[in-house]
């Protein structure tokens, strides 16, 4: 189940909103809205979801998931990207020792499907064969 601005958060949208609504009304036509009244709602939509508070506070989606995106790299050190996935295996897990190095073989198609090679050093291997193998129709 989503999120909803109502979970634990209703009173607080509610409040920024009302509050909006009155710089609205009061505001010179065209002027930006004020950083303290944006960054009430990434604190909001951070915890309670972008789409129900900006609904909620009836601000535009567009302009509060950017701030809550900018927010968000700010926090990792200036624009960092976080890592989406670290592989790691077994062997680094449990503490044993590393995999000999040697050549790795890494192939995926459209579909996604992923092959992954780890030889020793010296080890022979035809990769033609391999490609082909790797590319042939699957039933």
């Amino acid at each position: 189940m989503g999120h909803r601005a109502d979970d634990g958060h209703g009173a607080r949208a509610r409040e920024l909103r009302d509050q909006i609504a009155r710089w609205r009304r009061t505001r010179e036509k065209r002027s930006p809205m004020p950083a303290q009244l944006w960054a009430e709602a990434v604190g909001l939509a951070r915890s309670g979801g972008t789409y129900p508070i900006a609904r909620a506070v009836q601000v535009d989606y567009e302009s509060l998931a950017r701030r809550v995106a900018e927010a968000g790299a700010g926090e990792r050190g200036g624009g960092v990207p976080a890592a989406a996935f670290v592989e790691l295996t077994g062997a680094q897990l449990l503490g044993a020792a590393s995999t000999p190095p040697g050549p790795v073989v890494e192939m995926a198609d459209a579909d996604g499907v992923r092959l992954t090679i780890r030889l020793a050093d010296g080890a022979p291997l035809d990769v033609a064969a391999v490609v082909h193998g790797f590319r042939r129709p699957r039933a």
